[in-house]
């Protein structure tokens, strides 16, 4: 999985690079980042509101089918399964649809996390001298072992640009440097490194303050999602339930445990989330939804009702056709 991921970093990459070349800001571009990736996942968002929708018009039926079988579990599974059938329902179409956010997260982490292979794209040959000359110098080289090694590399590439042997003991070339001249001027927001981890601060830090808003924003954005479609967690299917619950903090612990701009990104893309998710619940709510399946079995009906005086009218000349035959013999 990690070559998987790490190979979406390095696609998004390109797209986070020409967004900073564009505005020559890393928050900025991480912003148009995730408005790209949301537009891509549009088409979700509504297969997954109309299947929230599609539950919420249900839940009436849902439970007279459960008061109706009581402790048979069996066939309450049954019957329930028959009327997602019956009215082309998926009860679990909004996990998948769930679950694409964190698969496209962890592309975005792979990204933020490896900043000179999969975000300036310096080849990984010349990223390893790179490393190797970091790891040489007193203080500072021990920081570069680890996952964050990268991460690390560009928090003292300012201090270490200048050094003579730099340029000859690893091999970049001028475009490479130009790369890492503009990407250490901008990867600051308010004065934070975006590429530092808030866990490294700690919870006194106004580092903290990362974690806290991916909280907020998860947790609102699934409180009035849910609320706009009129449920509550009592009447949430099972795996939607369990993600409303823990999403909201599972999203602040990663977000204290991974770079600043991972928890940024995860602040946009909740933000962008909730604006779409208001856009799509005026077409695709429980009440629209009802109506358009009311509108259709009527046309249906009023459909059936012409083909049948159709048949009525092409049964009823042909007798009188042969009797007109008959008299004219």
């Amino acid at each position: 999985m990690n070559g998987l991921f790490n190979g979406i970093g390095w696609i998004f990459g390109y797209v986070l690079w020409y967004a900073y070349l564009a505005v020559g800001s890393f928050a900025i571009a991480i912003l148009i980042f995730t408005v790209i990736l949301r537009v891509f996942q549009f088409p979700l968002q509504i297969k997954s509101q109309k299947s929230m929708a599609g539950s919420m018009r249900l839940q009436k039926k849902q439970q007279e089918i459960q008061e109706k079988y009581g402790r048979d579990r069996e066939k309450v599974n049954e019957e329930l399964s028959k009327l997602y059938e019956k009215e082309n329902i998926s009860p679990t179409g909004g996990c998948f649809t769930t679950l694409v956010p964190m698969f496209l997260l962890m592309g975005v982490y792979w990204t933020v996390r490896y900043p000179l292979t999969n975000t300036l794209h310096i080849a990984e040959s010349t990223v390893n001298k790179m490393l190797a000359y970091g790891k040489g110098l007193p203080v500072v080289g021990s920081t570069l072992d680890g996952i964050y090694g990268q991460i690390n590399f560009m928090s003292i590439y300012s201090e270490i640009r200048s050094n003579s042997d730099f340029i000859s003991q690893t091999g970049l070339t001028a475009v490479d440097i130009d790369k890492l001249d503009r990407f250490a001027q901008g990867f600051k927001m308010f004065g934070l490194n975006l590429l530092e981890m808030p866990s490294s601060y700690g919870v006194a830090s106004v580092f903290i303050l990362f974690p806290i808003l991916c909280f907020v924003t998860s947790f609102g954005t699934s409180f009035i999602s849910m609320k706009m479609n009129g449920a509550s967690l009592k009447g949430q299917q099972g795996c939607m339930n369990m993600m409303f619950l823990l999403m909201p903090l599972m999203s602040a612990w990663i977000a204290y445990s991974v770079p600043a701009a991972i928890a940024l990104y995860w602040i946009y893309a909740n933000i962008i989330g909730l604006i779409t998710t208001i856009i799509i619940h005026k077409f695709y709510n429980a009440q629209a939804m009802t109506a358009l399946d009311e509108a259709r079995r009527i046309a249906l009906l009023e459909e059936e009702e012409a083909n049948v005086k159709q048949v009525v009218r092409v049964q009823t000349s042909k007798p009188v056709a042969k009797n007109k035959k008959k008299k004219k013999k």
